[in-house]
């Protein structure tokens, strides 16, 4: 299969997609699984704050016995990834390199 020859803005913005995208889930794996604070816990959480803080309190969070599930982190990963997907088609359209 050929692959698109993409110039470099579309390719930042597909990086920076997936490096939200990242951290999101595995703040929303480690908070369902109640991860104890290590420093890579600290740092990820240190990461996602700003990146949900525009999405905290949108809904509750589900709790499954001692498994708490936040979905406002879910709505967000999932709305930064229609964002980012979005993006990608306009510069894709627009021939943006």
């Amino acid at each position: 299969m050929k692959r698109k020859n993409t110039g470099m803005f579309p390719k930042l913005i597909s990086i920076l997609l997936t490096f939200v995208q990242v951290v999101i889930a595995l703040y929303i794996l480690l908070q369902f699984f109640g991860a104890n604070p290590t420093p890579f816990v600290n740092l990820l959480n240190s990461l996602s704050e700003p990146i949900l803080k525009p999405f905290l309190g949108i809904f509750h969070p589900i709790v499954f016995n001692t498994h708490s599930l936040d979905l406002s982190a879910v709505f967000a990963l999932i709305v930064y990834s229609i964002i980012g997907f979005g993006i990608q088609k306009i510069l894709t359209i627009l021939k943006i390199k």
